[in-house]
Formats: structure tokens, C-alpha cells, sequence
């Protein structure tokens, strides 16, 4: 719901028993460095919180992209491309094709790397590709209320989600004008792609 509040975040102050036997953890000094960290005394296990991986994809397909609009907090209302966290055990690869088929509908093939977005503070790596659609057709879900194919030009840059989302569809573009590899229905005149859009977009 657009009024309520983003969970907590999950940080390393917050953590306070152990996964495995569920004993208070204790701050202590661990390895060579003596680095502070989350120890349990009962069982030696010590808690290392480390980044969330969120595998994402830019589709692009006759010089334009594919966005979605968040349905959920954080950045509600914002805009972003494909992607979420990658499962225990799944490749980081497998996760961004997984993520855009459920955020969109669509099935994807995956190009080159385009970038790793990390930052200060922030409990997330986010790892981009480039993409291109393979099969499928657009289809909303709970975390997206919006999938649209946006023109270079019709990229809503003051509404964009996160500054991971900016950077690499900045980097993207950078490289060059957006893939014209084509996709399903890409034999339409303009005038039709954009009906299209208005069809396959939520209201």
C-alpha cells in the first residue's frame, strides 16, 4: 500500500541471537585482524551479515527500453528495470532471468555485463545486464503496477527509483544507441508499438 512503511532493514546492530542455537550473540574481537564481529558463546558460530545480491536486466529492443514502476516500498511509485534478489544456491544469471520473467512476463536472453552498483550504507550489490526478449508478453505483478518499452527520450530521469537504476541506464546508454535486436511485435509502425504500450500498461 502506498502509505505504509518500508520494513526495517536487517543491519548488523540489529542482529542479537544466534541462527543456529539461538544463544545471545556478543560483540568480540575475531581472526588475525581483530575485527569485531557477532560471536555466539555457546557455539562458536560467528554471524557475518554480508551484501544481498539483486540480479536485474535492461531489456532493449528498437532503441528502447523496458521499465517498471514499483508497487512497492522502497521507492513506491518510482521507476526501475527488471530484477530482485538472488536465491541460496541460484547463479546470478538464472536469478536476473527469473526476476524479469516474474516482474514482466517476458523471457529473456542475456548479452553483456553492464555494470555492479554498490554503496555506502546500502545492504545491496546490484548486478545489470543487458537483455534481450526472447518470448512472452508484458504482464504486471504485486511488486510492478507498470511494464512499459520507453524511447531513450521518454526515460522519466527525476522519477527514477534507485541510484543504481540511474547508473547503469547510463552506462547503457553510453555505450551506444539501444540494441536494435527486435523483439516479438517489433515488425509494428510506431504509431502501433505505441498502441501496444497503452494496452500491455496497467492503468
Amino acid at each position: 500500500m502506498p502509505g505504509k512503511p518500508p520494513p526495517p532493514q536487517l543491519t548488523p546492530d540489529r542482529v542479537r541471537f544466534c541462527p543456529l542455537c539461538g544463544a545471545g550473540l556478543e560483540r568480540r574481537p575475531v581472526g588475525p585482524e581483530q575485527r569485531l564481529e557477532q560471536v555466539c558463546p555457546g557455539c562458536e558460530f560467528v554471524y557475518y551479515l554480508g551484501q544481498k545480491v539483486v540480479a536485474a536486466t535492461i531489456p532493449a529492443a528498437d532503441g528502447r527500453v523496458l521499465l517498471t514502476r514499483r508497487a512497492i516500498h522502497p521507492a513506491h511509485g518510482k521507476w526501475t528495470f527488471p530484477g530482485g534478489y538472488v536465491d541460496w544456491g541460484e547463479p546470478v544469471e538464472q536469478a536476473a532471468i527469473r526476476e524479469t520473467l516474474e516482474e514482466t512476463g517476458l523471457s529473456v536472453e542475456l548479452g553483456s555485463l553492464i555494470g555492479v552498483y554498490s554503496y555506502a550504507a546500502a545492504p545491496v550489490v546490484i548486478v545489470v545486464y543487458e537483455a534481450r526478449v526472447t518470448s512472452g508478453s508484458i504482464t504486471t505483478c504485486h511488486e510492478a503496477d507498470r511494464v512499459e518499452w520507453m524511447a531513450t527520450h521518454e526515460i522519466p530521469w527525476d522519477e527514477l527509483a534507485f541510484p543504481s537504476t540511474i547508473a547503469a541506464l547510463q552506462d547503457f546508454l553510453g555505450r551506444g544507441p539501444a540494441r536494435s535486436a527486435r523483439s516479438p511485435g517489433s515488425s509494428a509502425n510506431p504509431g502501433q508499438r505505441r498502441a501496444m504500450r497503452r494496452r500491455n500498461a496497467a492503468p
